[in-house]
């Protein structure tokens, strides 16, 4: 009997935990969930149209600014020049700015590749600084509450023996390009702004 009424105890426990996370999946401590939407941005250049998803696969990284739209802007042309990447891509309607692929080799300005990218290894020496890398820098300024700015950056690349003929690798962005571009973009726009 006491096996039995344990057995009870067990079953009623594990209904009543289903019941709890059927109907809604958040407590009073939890972070409200944010709804993804498809957001595309199409920027016509001298070579075609460009079309950036901004959700493709991964998130872009976003950065609240303390400037306007308009002098982030003004400064973006600074940071990617002190960075080393020609910009090929320039909507000023859109405030897109970047570079749709621009193959590097050891460095990207004064630091070395595997410090924004990890292509994996060979013979354990890092892909991203013995390969080729094509590296594709995007960025957007858009507006955000009380006339102040946010940039929004998405970095991808992709990876490629020199010498040989050898199989493409994917590259995950480490994240630290992103937050060069955005503290850099940061200090240059309040600097200008004063």
């Amino acid at each position: 009997m006491r096996a039995s009424m344990r057995a009870s105890m067990c079953a009623m426990t594990l209904l009543l935990c289903a019941c709890a996370s059927g109907g809604s999946n958040k407590s009073s401590n939890d972070t409200p969930l944010i709804q993804e939407q498809a957001e595309m941005t199409r920027v016509e250049t001298p070579t075609g149209v460009l079309q950036i998803d901004w959700h493709r696969e991964r998130t872009y990284d976003e950065t609240k600014l303390l400037v306007s739209v308009d002098k982030a802007w003004a400064a973006i042309p600074t940071v990617f020049g002190e960075l080393g990447i020609d910009p090929n891509v320039v909507d000023s309607k859109q405030h897109v700015f970047g570079n749709a692929g621009t193959t590097r080799r050891g460095k990207l300005g004064m630091q070395r590749l595997s410090r924004y990218f990890d292509c994996g290894a060979t013979t354990g020496i890092s892909n991203a600084d013995q390969y080729d890398v094509v590296v594709r820098v995007i960025t957007q300024i858009i507006p955000a509450e009380a006339g102040l700015s946010a940039l929004r950056s998405q970095v991808e690349a992709t990876a490629h023996p020199s010498a040989t003929s050898g199989q493409v690798v994917r590259c995950a962005s480490t994240g630290a390009l992103e937050e060069r571009i955005a503290h850099m973009l940061s200090e240059q726009a309040v600097r200008a702004a004063q």
